[in-house]
């Protein structure tokens, strides 16, 4: 289909790069490649400028991209208005989320909320293993999780923000005013620390739970308000995505101290099931998501 193509294009011109284009565009670089060749024939003209590397376009293509974008932006005008004028949605939207994300959940379902007042939210807990088999046998509509090449096989994803982690203990508990600490330092501490089923797989460190266990006795729980329950006594700090970290410091009674940055950062972003015929609720949850950007540490908009 000659729209599709003209997307790829309209990708390539922005990305400057086939690669980057066709995974924005979540295909193949060949298969983007080939379909910028096609519209090549289609039209009639030399629309890329080729060699090793994406050297940019012809003055033909260029022409071609004013078109492609000009269609886009007729396209979404008419999408908005036929969104007007469609019937209000009502019904009840299921979203599953991962324990890091929940403090975050507000800032998607109120403007959800605002858009769609006439709509129920079901607000499903679910540990990351849980979250791809719930979309595919249809159990939740839309989930916020993260962001891998597994979930984004089969699903349409947009991430909000990458993960990060931080120490939570007691004020005043270590005696230091550090503003961040080494993951060998907290490795140390007395932790209490969420299930490994609760978190991604790859978010950790190598080695944490490891050296936890063989150094300190340390709690697990699969329960946040147990784990702040902990960490409140003084006897325990814990290692937390920052978005649980920063929840708890609600009265002043914790601390939140910096960890260094994962050399590979951890997306967590909305994911709804890539299918020819999508829920609406999910769809317009997913445009709602589109506009968002979290900020964990503040748990606010940006």
């Amino acid at each position: 289909m000659i729209a599709r193509k003209l997307e790829y294009l309209i990708a390539l011109a922005r990305e400057r790069h086939f690669a980057h284009a066709a995974a924005a565009c979540r295909v193949s670089q060949p298969t983007l490649s080939a379909a910028i060749r096609q519209l090549e024939i289609e039209m009639g003209v030399r629309i890329v400028r080729r060699g090793p590397r994406f050297y940019g376009l012809t003055e033909d293509g260029e022409r071609v991209l004013a078109f492609a974008q000009l269609m886009a932006s007729g396209c979404e005008r008419l999408h908005e208005e036929l969104s007007d004028r469609s019937r209000e949605l009502v019904g009840t939207l299921r979203v599953g989320v991962i324990p890091s994300a929940i403090p975050l959940v507000p800032n998607l379902t109120v403007p959800f909320h605002k858009r769609h007042a006439r709509v129920n939210l079901k607000i499903v807990d679910l540990n990351p293993p849980d979250v791809l088999r719930s979309l595919e046998d249809d159990s939740i509509d839309v989930a916020i999780s993260y962001i891998d090449e597994e979930m984004s096989r089969a699903n349409r994803t947009h991430p909000l923000y990458s993960e990060t982690y931080a120490l939570l203990t007691r004020k005043g508990a270590l005696r230091s005013d550090k503003k961040q600490i080494s993951w060998e330092d907290a490795a140390r501490l007395p932790l209490c620390l969420l299930a490994s089923e609760m978190q991604h797989r790859g978010s950790l460190p190598a080695g944490l739970f490891g050296q936890v266990s063989a150094s300190l006795p340390h709690v697990e729980t699969n329960s946040i308000s147990a784990l702040y329950s902990q960490v409140r006594t003084g006897a325990w700090s814990s290692v937390l995505p920052r978005s649980l970290a920063s929840a708890a410091d609600t009265n002043g009674d914790f601390e939140v101290i910096a960890l260094p940055k994962s050399a590979k950062p951890i997306r967590v972003g909305v994911i709804m099931p890539d299918r020819d015929l999508s829920v609406p609720l999910a769809e317009a949850f997913f445009r709602i998501a589109l506009n968002a950007k979290l900020s964990p540490a503040r748990r606010k908009l940006k």
